[in-house]
């Protein structure tokens, strides 16, 4: 899908004003610009501390993204980032002001919407052409890594997490304290 998404001629920007973790934080590092919330986001790869890793390109976008020892420490580490540390990462563009993020992005992509589709794709391929791609190798080493694992320690682990209520709303907005618990 990154490859996919890449390669649009159209500019494409995520906006977070919540919490993104998982397959949610991998789909916003595929596109070509994140704005997070101050405040109000938070981002994170939680599947190691839930005994598996990112399947979703979570762990080779991160690493391109953050370098090799940002995206350990993230990756490892399970931790749920705010904005300010996104930014100072390079997991995100920015942090904005959460009273102030929709008329930025919004005049953000306006402003980009005014320029002829001929310059934006001109502009998105040449940056393209200088940025180191992924080879799709990475993405079947980081599947065969995911697969590798599982196991039925996994699935057992997994049974915990469900039943300590991680699949919950509630769960949902509390989860690295429900994983750190278990």
């Amino acid at each position: 899908m990154s490859d996919e998404v890449r390669s649009l001629p159209q500019v494409t920007i995520g906006k977070i004003a919540g919490f993104a973790r998982g397959a949610g934080n991998e789909f916003l590092m595929y596109l070509d610009m994140r704005f997070a919330a101050i405040g109000r986001s938070g981002q994170a790869q939680p599947e190691a501390v839930m005994d598996i890793l990112p399947g979703g390109g979570g762990t080779v976008h991160m690493a391109r993204l953050l370098g090799r020892a940002r995206a350990l420490e993230l990756i490892l580490g399970g931790e749920l980032v705010d904005a300010e540390l996104a930014e100072r990462y390079g997991l995100v563009n920015r942090a904005v002001p959460a009273n102030e993020i929709d008329a930025f992005v919004d005049r953000l992509a306006r402003r980009i919407a005014r320029l002829r589709p001929e310059v934006v794709a001109a502009i998105k391929a040449t940056v393209e052409s200088i940025t180191p791609k992924i080879p799709h190798q990475a993405y079947a080493m980081e599947n065969a890594a995911l697969f590798s694992l599982f196991t039925d320690d996994m699935v057992a682990s997994a049974h915990k997490q469900l039943a300590a209520g991680v699949q919950t709303r509630e769960g949902e907005r509390d989860l690295e304290r429900i994983l750190d618990n278990l």
